[in-house]
């Protein structure tokens, strides 16, 4: 997989800078129901996990992503607050604590698009977790009425740099209907004054799960209870287009 790097992060910072104020308070409070020390899988660039580090949550981080672990840190500091972070894929976790709750928003999961890639990373979270503790993840179901076309163009975005400098996301995306998976290839071009001064190639491999094969693959890690949410529960998913399980 070769995506998230300077560019993307810099690019993701500035499109979504805050986590949605809905889920960052049902995670939140999911966290300090749980007690004790909080997982992060995935955690990206920290806009979850800084602000529930500054609500006083104890909160450690992971990602396979160096540029997203160093732009976590920045926001850590210029927050005044600190967390432990570690560069780990999740399918290879070796942390020194344990959790009373671990989560994964947004729809990350479905970066890991293998069954092996993703038993093998729930397998290892279950060992990081304290018996009993819950994790939460949003994943998005396959779609029921998908597009006739094998790929598609997306609108490009763009988003301004604090010194005048315009970063544009293209990005095209591929059906893999052999995987279930969604290829979107993109490019990140950095723009100053109308001169390139930097791009970035990105191929990103997303997965999507029904609930009763992500269920599977949870009780093959060690999770023995699976309850599933849709938005109508959870009215917060929407945005995301995403479904959340909370397994233990």
């Amino acid at each position: 997989m070769s995506s998230y790097g300077k560019l993307c992060t810099e690019f993701y910072d500035l499109d979504k800078p805050n986590a949605p104020p809905d889920a960052l308070d049902f995670y939140s409070l999911k966290a300090r129901a749980a007690g004790g020390r909080v997982l992060e899988p995935m955690c990206g660039s920290g806009r979850f996990l800084v602000p529930m580090v500054r609500a006083g949550l104890m909160v450690d981080g992971t990602d396979f992503s160096q540029s997203m672990i160093a732009a976590c840190k920045r926001r850590l500091a210029f927050a005044g607050v600190c967390a432990e972070l570690f560069e780990q894929p999740l399918q290879a976790l070796s942390l020194p604590y344990s959790y009373s709750l671990a989560f994964i928003p947004s729809g990350s999961i479905g970066l890991l698009t293998t069954d092996d890639t993703l038993l093998a990373a729930l397998t290892r979270l279950r060992k990081h977790l304290l018996p009993g503790a819950t994790v939460l993840l949003e994943f998005t179901e396959p779609d029921d009425h998908p597009s006739t076309q094998d790929r598609i163009e997306l609108a490009p975005r763009a988003v301004q740099c604090s010194d005048g400098a315009v970063i544009t996301y293209t990005c095209s995306a591929h059906r893999l209907e052999a995987s279930g998976s969604t290829l979107f290839r993109g490019k990140y071009i950095k723009s100053l004054n109308d001169r390139v001064i930097a791009t970035e190639d990105e191929d990103l491999t997303v997965r999507s799960l029904s609930p009763a094969r992500l269920c599977t693959l949870l009780r093959g890690s060690g999770f023995a209870n699976s309850t599933f949410y849709t938005p109508k529960e959870l009215p917060f998913l929407r945005e995301g287009g995403c479904v959340l399980v909370e397994a233990n």
